[in-house]
């Protein structure tokens, strides 16, 4: 069981273990799974400027994580987004939190100050991860998104990566 970088052969199988968050749960917000070549198509968009790993069990992609810029303004460049997600049949075996241990140490090598993740809740899994690794609740969008006939609420949860002032823009190559 390794955590590495991720490739972009590695795809279909990110794009497999996304797609049941997407059919089957409101922790997507998205209505259609993305197939290999899209999701081929974001990570690659991703790995040009932020980490996208992925947990491999027995030479198998089984969970990814990754970062992406929390908002296109300038003022933001020292923010990032993190996501992770991971199978079904592996969850509660450490999965998230080794990606999250590498991602979040990437991310602070390559000089972020802040790393924000959005929950769509009730999700207490994700929030249990998120506040293990550090992550503190911010608040709460209330009626943020519309799925399966109803509204979800979504939190927001901030971990610091780096204190203090920059002394340079954050790495944009990894």
């Amino acid at each position: 069981m390794t955590v590495r970088r991720a490739t972009l052969d590695d795809a279909p199988a990110i794009a497999a273990i996304y797609a049941p968050y997407v059919l089957e749960t409101a922790i997507s917000f998205e209505d259609r799974p993305p197939d290999g070549a899209e999701m081929g198509r974001r990570m690659a968009a991703t790995l040009a400027t932020h980490p996208f790993l992925v947990f491999e069990d027995g030479g198998e992609p089984v969970g990814y994580a990754y970062a992406s810029p929390h908002q296109p303004r300038a003022a933001y460049a020292w923010s990032v987004n993190v996501s992770v997600y991971s199978r079904t049949d592996v969850h509660r075996r450490g999965v998230g939190r080794a990606l999250y241990g590498d991602l979040l140490r990437r991310l602070t090598d390559l000089g972020f100050h802040s790393a924000f993740a959005g929950i769509a809740l009730p999700n207490a899994k994700s929030v249990g991860l998120h506040e293990a690794m550090g992550f503190v609740h911010l608040g709460t969008y209330r009626e943020a998104g519309f799925k399966f006939g109803r509204w979800h609420d979504v939190g927001w949860w901030r971990r610091p990566l780096n204190e203090g002032l920059p002394q340079a823009p954050p790495a944009t190559a990894w």
